[in-house]
């Protein structure tokens, strides 16, 4: 008796492990969508125009004797409508030949208007549909969003991998925030922060990056521009952002360029326990940042001695980026009441019992005292022909 249980017990354990991919699919078999554009349709609020880009291998890799297609032929923009995203995917299944798969979708560009309606229903479809890879880029469009598929890239055959460069490159230069879906579904799942995501405006032959969408819950509240963005990206992320350009005073058209290398910023909070009490309820919060960058370009001669020159562009400079942090501030809790910053998170973690328990973090945030003090330091001055 138990010898037979004992072959039963091998043989089901060899079944188990000799079923295979009982649900495999061929590539051939499928229709790979790389990027999505969800819309509203004019004069039906209750509809989503969704808008796909869908890539044809042939074209792209290129047949015998055709050589590869142009970036005009290589992919398929398909449009359909529906009630929900979900919907409008099905609407798109019943006009295609094999099955869809969106488990190579990158991008999900989604409509200034639509984003500012809100866009809860859309992301709960994503953060169900265990196809999307969580490391897909969400994007807000200045406009319509299917004209971000539709552009024609001179650098690049298949418009969303121009795109997808876009991001990941200014993601590494540090110029631009690498916000996926993870990282939306995360910041509107905790309630002592916001979520943001990226904006951009699309033209018939490129795409350009305008900053950054703040939102308040799922709803858009409004914009920072670039400059606006690199001073988040330097508190928030600890990167560098992008070129600071100054009008030189006392001349007439004289700039100087400074460009960041290193960042360090350390967020002080200050509170009931700690070394001030003087502020609104006890408590605040000071940004320290310190940049390390380098001189690359001054447009006039100062006609001063080195030492004299870097301590009058640090000043300069530092003066500058306190400026642009506290004009950051001001929108941030005037204009949009939303702290994409993480300032909630921080003090839920170090004064929670004195601080968070007894507050509105979201009406507080508005009045919460906050500032940023910056240290500059020059690291090169650059090259001069004499």
């Amino acid at each position: 008796m138990a010898k037979n249980l004992f072959r039963i017990a091998i043989l089901v354990t060899c079944f188990a492990l000799l079923t295979g991919c009982w649900d495999r699919r061929e590539l051939e078999e499928r229709t790979s969508v790389l990027a999505v554009a969800i819309d509203v349709v004019e004069g039906r609020e209750d509809l989503y125009k969704m808008t796909v880009q869908i890539p044809i291998a042939i074209k792209i890799a290129g047949s015998s004797g055709q050589g590869g297609g142009g970036n005009s032929n290589a992919v398929k923009i398909m449009s359909v409508t529906g009630r929900t995203v979900t919907d409008a995917a099905n609407n798109l299944q019943l006009r295609l030949n094999q099955k869809l798969f969106l488990g190579h979708t990158r991008v999900l560009a989604i409509s200034e208007e639509v984003a500012r309606r809100g866009i809860q229903d859309i992301m709960d479809g994503y953060r169900r549909e265990p196809q999307i890879r969580r490391l897909m880029w969400p994007i807000i469009v200045k406009g319509e969003a299917a004209s971000l598929l539709k552009i024609k890239p001179q650098l690049a055959q298949i418009p969303v991998v121009f795109l997808m460069d876009l991001i990941e490159n200014g993601s590494k230069m540090g110029t631009i925030p690498d916000q996926t879906l993870g990282d939306y579904f995360v910041q509107t799942s905790n309630k002592s922060m916001e979520p943001f995501l990226n904006y951009v405006q699309a033209s018939q032959t490129e795409v350009r990056w305008e900053g950054i969408a703040v939102f308040r819950g799922h709803k858009m509240v409004g914009a920072i521009n670039d400059i606006q963005s690199w001073s988040l990206l330097q508190l928030r992320n600890k990167q560098r952002g992008g070129d600071v350009i100054i009008p030189l005073p006392g001349t007439k058209n004289g700039y100087v360029t400074f460009r960041p290398h290193f960042v360090k910023t350390r967020l002080d909070l200050k509170g009931q326990h700690g070394l001030a009490s003087y502020e609104q309820h006890g408590h605040s919060a000071t940004y320290y940042c310190e940049l390390q960058g380098d001189i690359v370009e001054v447009t006039e001669n100062l006609k001063m001695k080195p030492e004299e020159f870097i301590k009058k562009m640090q000043a300069l400079i530092k003066k500058e980026m306190e400026a642009r942090s506290s004009k950051l501030f001001t929108q941030l809790q005037k204009d949009y009441s939303s702290d994409i910053l993480r300032l909630g998170l921080a003090l839920r973690g170090h004064h929670y019992r004195d601080y968070w328990k007894k507050h509105d973090w979201r009406k507080d945030f508005k009045n919460f005292p906050v500032k940023a003090v910056y240290t500059i330091k020059i690291r090169r001055l650059g090259m001069e022909m004499q």
